[in-house]
C-alpha cells in the first residue's frame, strides 16, 4: 500500500469530491454537524485525559445527563467543546474570515466555567508538555510570534498548509491550557471552510499523533506528521461515508451490535476491532454515535475466511 504524502493527498482529493456530493445540501450538512458536535467532542477530549465515553459525552450534550460517577469538570469539557463547535459552524456559515480574535473566542469557550482566568487570553507563565523533551517558547514571545503566525496563515487554504497551521499553533502553545483542542478546532474550521471533511483522531491513535507532533517540533522534520494527519483525513471521510451514505437503505432491524455478532462468529470482539482497522471486514453501518454495526449476511463471510 502506497502510503507516500503524494499518495495520500490524492485521496483526500478524489474523497473531497465524494463528501461535497453527499453534503450539498442544508439539511444533509445539519444531519453531519449534530454528528460531528458530539463526535469530536469526545475524541478531542480523549486525548487530553477526559473519562467520558462517547455515549456519555453525547448525552450530556444533547441531553444535559451527567453521571456522578465522573468527574463534574469532564462533563463540562465536553460541554464547552460543543459550544465551541457550534461557534465554528456559525463562521462557516457566515462566511467569516478567520481572525485572532476568532480563535481567542473559541479559547473562551473551551475554558469558560473552567479556568476563566484564563480563558482567552494568551498565556503569561511558562508552561511544560509532561514528559515531553520540547522546549516551549517564553510567554514574553507569544504575541509577536502569534502575529507572524497569522500573517503567515491568513489566506491558508491548501490541504498542507491547514495541517501545519495545527502543529506551528501547538508548537507556540499560546495559552496556559486548551491548546491542543483550540489547535484542533482551528485546523477543522479552516478544513470545513474549504470543503474538507474534519480530521477525527480516535483516542487509539492518541499515541501516534502525539509521537508524530513531537518528532516533528524536535527534529523539523515533518513527514512522519504529514502523512499521520493525511490518513487520519482519509480514513475521517470513509467513517463518515460509512454512517451516512446509504444508511437508511439497510434494515436497522436486521443488523446486531459487535459484541453479538463477534458471539455469532465465534471470535472476541477486539479481533472484529481489528479486522475492521485492517481492511480484512467492514462494518454494515455506523450508527450516528460511531458505532459499528454488522449484518446476519456477514457471519457466512467471516466463517469462512477462518478464526486466525
Amino acid at each position: 500500500m502506497d502510503n507516500s504524502i503524494d499518495s495520500l493527498l490524492l485521496k483526500v482529493t478524489s474523497k473531497r469530491k465524494e463528501y461535497k456530493k453527499l453534503f450539498n445540501n442544508n439539511k444533509a450538512k445539519e444531519q453531519l454537524y449534530k454528528w460531528l458536535k458530539s463526535e469530536l467532542a469526545y475524541t478531542s477530549n480523549n486525548i487530553e485525559g477526559n473519562t467520558l465515553t462517547r455515549k456519555e459525552t453525547r448525552l450530556v450534550i444533547e441531553e444535559d445527563i451527567t453521571s456522578s460517577s465522573k468527574p463534574l469538570v469532564h462533563y463540562q469539557e465536553a460541554i464547552n467543546h460543543a459550544r465551541a463547535f457550534d461557534y465554528i459552524i456559525d463562521i462557516i456559515k457566515s462566511d467569516k474570515k478567520i481572525s485572532e480574535n476568532i480563535v481567542l473566542d473559541i479559547h473562551k469557550r473551551l475554558l469558560s466555567g473552567i479556568d476563566d482566568y484564563n480563558a482567552g487570553f494568551y498565556r503569561k507563565c511558562s508552561v511544560i508538555i509532561s514528559g515531553s523533551r520540547v522546549i516551549l517558547p517564553n510567554p514574553m514571545k507569544v504575541p509577536d510570534l502569534m502575529k507572524d503566525f497569522w500573517d503567515k496563515y491568513k489566506s491558508s487554504t491548501s490541504i498542507e498548509d491547514i495541517i501545519k497551521l495545527h502543529l506551528d499553533f501547538v508548537s507556540i502553545h499560546p495559552f496556559a491550557d486548551g491548546n491542543g483542542r483550540c489547535a484542533r478546532l482551528l485546523m477543522n474550521c479552516l478544513l470545513m471552510c474549504n470543503d474538507y471533511c474534519p480530521i477525527i483522531i480516535r483516542p487509539r491513535d492518541r499515541k501516534r499523533y502525539i509521537n508524530s507532533v513531537e518528532k516533528a517540533q524536535l527534529t523539523g522534520d515533518t513527514q512522519e506528521y504529514t502523512k499521520f494527519m493525511l490518513s487520519r483525513l482519509s480514513q475521517s471521510f470513509d467513517t463518515i461515508f460509512d454512517i451516512f451514505d446509504n444508511k437508511n437503505e439497510i434494515p436497522q432491524e436486521k443488523l446486531m451490535t459487535i459484541a453479538k455478532f463477534a458471539k455469532e462468529v465465534g471470535l472476541p470482539v477486539s479481533t472484529i476491532r481489528y479486522r475492521v482497522k485492517a481492511g480484512k471486514l467492514k462494518a454494515a453501518l455506523y450508527t450516528e454515535s460511531g458505532y459499528m454495526m454488522f449484518s446476519a449476511e456477514q457471519i457466512n463471510e467471516v466463517k469462512e475466511t477462518g478464526k486466525n
